[in-house]
């Protein structure tokens, strides 16, 4: 409530921008739409499903395009909860693709990750389309989001094999995963989130692995990314995953840091290249929501400096609420 106004405003952009694209569907599951955010002077003509879309261009540049998946406890994740972010990334030059994906309990683990691909792939064979630079395609996921991108990166390494016309991991320049959830199979953090209320049996029906321990070490490591790190099938094709950015604040009580830096570690293992942001003092929703909307948005300045691979001077962005009031909120918030 003490949010609801910076959140109003930035629902009256996604409403009402004629740069927002919304409802684009992508696939013929429920809810496989997302929404296109487009910068100044990139303008869609004509889309729909099943063909490739026709642009009208103001300018002959081309963009870099980033493709985000947002979190919500694999349960309340909304294609809109990206707005903020998106909408600064837009300003920056940048087009955005945010997906919505089968929430919980209408899909399970695996038709979550069978539509973030579907997603990506139809992103992908549009880019030319969109204005894009084929060579500045960025998958962003945050919370869930991170784990289900992060997750399908790597499973579609084992598809690519099978199935040689689908998407590769290598038409990605670079993944970032933000608070993000890497070892859902971990003892440890399944523990956690059942202290914070995400109860083992709802995160194991979640995670397709049963209701007792026995099936869950089964079935659970085939969602891990740091597990599958370690399956030959995705060991033998590392040399075509994407660079890797993770960004966690350090006092996030919903998906320990821990998470990145084991991931990190993982990935280093095997030959990925790793860049870690950690954020002193930061919690889940800080560097996503809060400190946006106070203006002081040092992840997205992380973000635009790694997809432009040099420093990008930081954008004046105004307050979009008082500072007490976020003061305030952030007493409350159970992140």
């Amino acid at each position: 409530l003490v949010l609801a106004p910076a959140f109003l405003k930035v629902a009256w952009y996604y409403a009402t921008s004629a740069n927002v694209k919304r409802g684009l569907i992508y696939g013929a599951q429920a809810r496989n739409t997302l929404d296109l955010y487009l910068p100044d002077g990139c303008e869609i003509a004509d889309v729909d499903s099943s063909t490739s879309m026709g642009t009208t261009r103001k300018d002959e540049e081309k963009r870099p395009v980033v493709i985000f998946i947002t979190g919500g406890m694999w349960i309340i994740g909304y294609k809109a909860w990206g707005a903020l972010l998106a909408q600064r990334l837009s300003r920056r030059g940048i087009i955005v693709a945010s997906l919505d994906y089968r929430n919980f309990p209408q899909g399970t683990v695996g038709d979550m990750i069978a539509d973030v691909s579907n997603g990506i792939s139809w992103v992908l064979d549009r880019v030319d389309a969109l204005g894009g630079d084929k060579r500045k395609v960025v998958v962003i996921g945050q919370s869930a989001g991170a784990h289900l991108a992060a997750t399908a990166i790597l499973r579609q390494t084992e598809w690519l094999a099978r199935s040689p016309n689908t998407w590769s991991p290598g038409s990605i320049s670079k993944f970032i995963g933000i608070s993000g959830v890497y070892a859902p199979d971990d003892p440890q953090l399944i523990e956690h989130f059942h202290r914070q209320g995400l109860y083992k049996s709802v995160f194991w029906s979640i995670m397709e692995a049963g209701f007792t321990g026995s099936r869950a070490s089964e079935a659970l490591p085939r969602a891990s990314p740091v597990s599958m790190l370690h399956e030959q099938a995705v060991r033998q094709s590392v040399h075509i995953l994407p660079p890797v950015m993770l960004c966690h604040g350090e006092a996030d009580s919903s998906a320990p840091p821990e998470q990145s830096r084991t991931f990190a570690n993982a990935l280093r293992g095997v030959g990925v290249s790793v860049a870690e942001h950690y954020y002193a003092g930061k919690t889940h929703t800080d560097p996503f929501v809060t400190d946006p909307i106070l203006g002081r948005d040092i992840l997205l300045d992380d973000i635009a400096n790694s997809i432009f691979g040099r420093r990008v001077e930081p954008f004046d962005e105004k307050p979009l609420i008082p500072r007490i009031f976020v003061s305030i909120a952030r007493k409350f918030v159970p992140f």
